[in-house]
């Protein structure tokens, strides 16, 4: 199991990090800085979260956007396991991310988006209390896009969050909703 986990996260670095140029590439270099705070939707899973997200776009069509990136995320607070015992369940972690954006509206400079993302991250401890080390990250929602120039935008939404290890047996997982922010810039 840890050589296969090994692999998995070489490979996923190795996508992150290798300077191909998709077919449809994006000529200017666009990088993202999104921030959630997501809080959650079950009372045992008492965590708030924090979370960056650096996206650089790599492909680019007409209504729809694709980027690679990292997730640095700050999950806080604690858990209450089946024998109603409550746990500190506060970590860290970073991993390698994958968003698309798919435009549906454009009205001058505003425009409306869906966006969707996925990642495996590694925390610092297991994550939550009597998980694993490792855990994927799955977001969705709405995103309202302001362009103030050809050189940068500011987007705001609504995020819908998954976190979970992926195991049949012992998957500790946790949902979360909440604001989401950020900004574009062409360099």
């Amino acid at each position: 199991m840890r050589k296969l986990m090994f692999l998995i996260i070489v490979i996923n670095f190795l996508l992150i990090f290798m300077p191909e140029m998709p077919s449809c590439y994006a000529a200017d270099s666009k990088l993202e800085l999104d921030w959630d705070h997501l809080t959650p939707h079950e009372r045992e899973r008492d965590l708030d979260t924090l979370s960056l997200h650096i996206l650089e776009k790599i492909s680019e069509t007409k209504t729809r956007s694709v980027y690679r990136g990292i997730t640095i995320t700050r999950p806080r607070g604690d858990i209450t396991n089946k024998q109603n015992q409550i746990l500190d369940s506060s970590a860290a972690g970073v991993g390698p991310v994958y968003m698309v954006r798919n435009e549906k509206f454009h009205s001058g400079k505003l425009s409306l988006a869906i966006d969707m993302s996925g990642g495996f991250i590694i925390y610092d401890k297991k994550f939550p209390t009597g998980g694993e080390y490792y855990n994927f990250m799955w977001r969705i929602g709405p995103q309202c896009l302001y362009k103030f120039s050809e050189n940068a935008s500011l987007n705001i939404g609504y995020m819908l969050m998954h976190v979970s290890n992926g195991l049949r047996t012992h998957n500790p997982s946790y949902n979360a909703h909440g604001v989401t922010f950020g900004l574009v810039a062409n360099f």
